[in-house]
C-alpha cells in the first residue's frame, strides 16, 4: 500500500498574489492500493465515485499524459485540512493524485515534472508548490509550464491560523477583485515581494509587518471575512504580521511568540498554532 501525506498551504502570503505560498504542518493523508477497479474509502458519499473525485481525476491525468493504461486502485482519505477555507485542501487532492500515479508507474516523472502537472491542473501554482516542496515557494510560468524557487523559513517563526466556521469559495473570492488596478498598487506589491524571502529567512517579524501591505486582493476580499478587522487589530496591537490565507476565510498571524495564540481565544473560530511544513511525504507499507 502506498501512503501519501500532503500538507496544508497558505497561498499569496499577502503581497504574493498567485505567486507565493507557504507549507504548514497540517495534513491530509491518502492511501493507494492496487485493486480490480477504482474504489474510494473515507470520502464523503458525494465524492466516492469516479465522476466527482479530484484525487481520481488528477491520478488519471498522469496516465493520459504518459499514454499509459490506468492502474486501478482503492483510494483512501483521512483529512485534517479544512475545506474551502484558504488552506489548500483541494490542492492536496491534486498533489496526492499526481504523485500516486507517478509512484504506480515507477516514477517516470521527476518531482518538478509532477509539480508542473499539478500546477496546470490547478490553474495556478501557489498552493501546489509549497505542498510539494515545503517552506516558502515562489513560482513563475514560462510558456505552458511552471517553475518553482524554494526559500527557507526561519525555524523561530510561528504561524497562528485563524479559521472561521464558514466556507469561502475561490470563485466568490476572485469575483470581488477589480479588473484593472493603478500602477501605484502594482509597484507597491512589487517593492515588497522582492524582500519577502529575506524576511522569512531572517525571521524578521518587523520587516514582515512592513511588507504585508497588499493592494491587489486583500482590500477587496477582506469585506467577505467578518472577523477580518478584529483579527487584524489584534495583530497590529501585538506586533504580528497579518495576511488572509489564500482567498480566505482563514487568516494568518506570524510571530515568534507562540503565547500570542491566546490573544485569539475569544473568537468563534478554530485556532491552530502551526510550524512551517517540509513538503510531500511518500511512504510505503
Amino acid at each position: 500500500m502506498l501512503r501519501i501525506r500532503v500538507e496544508a498551504t497558505s497561498a499569496n502570503v499577502c503581497v504574493g498574489f498567485d505567486v507565493l505560498g507557504i507549507a504548514l504542518n497540517l495534513y491530509n493523508e491518502f492511501t493507494f492500493e492496487k485493486s480490480d477497479e477504482f474504489k474510494f474509502k473515507g470520502f464523503l458519499p458525494e465524492f466516492s465515485n469516479i465522476k466527482n473525485n479530484m484525487v481520481y481525476d488528477s491520478y488519471i491525468e498522469v496516465f493520459k499524459q504518459l499514454k499509459k493504461e490506468p492502474i486501478p486502485v482503492t483510494i483512501g482519505f483521512d483529512g485534517d485540512i479544512p475545506v474551502s477555507r484558504g488552506l489548500g485542501s483541494s490542492s492536496s487532492l491534486i498533489v496526492a493524485g499526481v504523485f500516486a500515479a507517478n509512484e504506480m508507474l515507477n516514477r517516470p516523472l521527476s518531482k518538478n515534472e509532477c509539480f508542473d502537472i499539478c500546477a496546470r491542473i490547478e490553474g495556478h501554482p501557489d498552493n501546489v508548490a509549497p505542498a510539494i516542496y515545503g517552506g516558502l515557494v515562489a513560482s513563475y510560468k514560462k510558456g505552458d509550464s511552471y517553475y518553482p524557487t524554494i526559500y527557507p523559513i526561519n525555524k523561530d517563526l510561528k504561524f497562528i491560523v485563524i479559521i472561521p466556521k464558514y466556507k469561502l469559495s475561490t470563485h466568490e473570492a476572485r469575483g470581488v477583485l477589480p479588473h484593472e488596478l493603478p500602477y501605484s498598487d502594482i509597484v507597491n506589491n512589487l517593492s515588497r515581494i522582492v524582500n519577502i524571502p529575506k524576511a522569512f529567512n531572517d525571521g524578521d517579524v518587523d520587516l514582515l509587518i512592513d511588507l504585508f501591505n497588499d493592494k491587489l486582493h486583500e482590500p477587496y476580499r477582506s469585506k467577505l471575512i467578518k472577523e477580518y478587522k478584529t483579527v487584524k487589530d489584534i495583530c497590529d496591537k501585538y506586533n504580528m504580521a497579518f495576511a488572509i490565507s489564500g482567498s480566505g476565510s482563514t487568516m494568518l498571524a506570524i510571530t515568534k511568540d507562540e503565547k500570542l495564540v491566546d490573544k485569539f481565544k475569544n473568537l468563534d473560530c478554530d485556532i491552530r498554532l502551526l510550524n512551517v511544513g517540509q513538503g510531500i511525504e511518500i511512504m510505503g507499507e
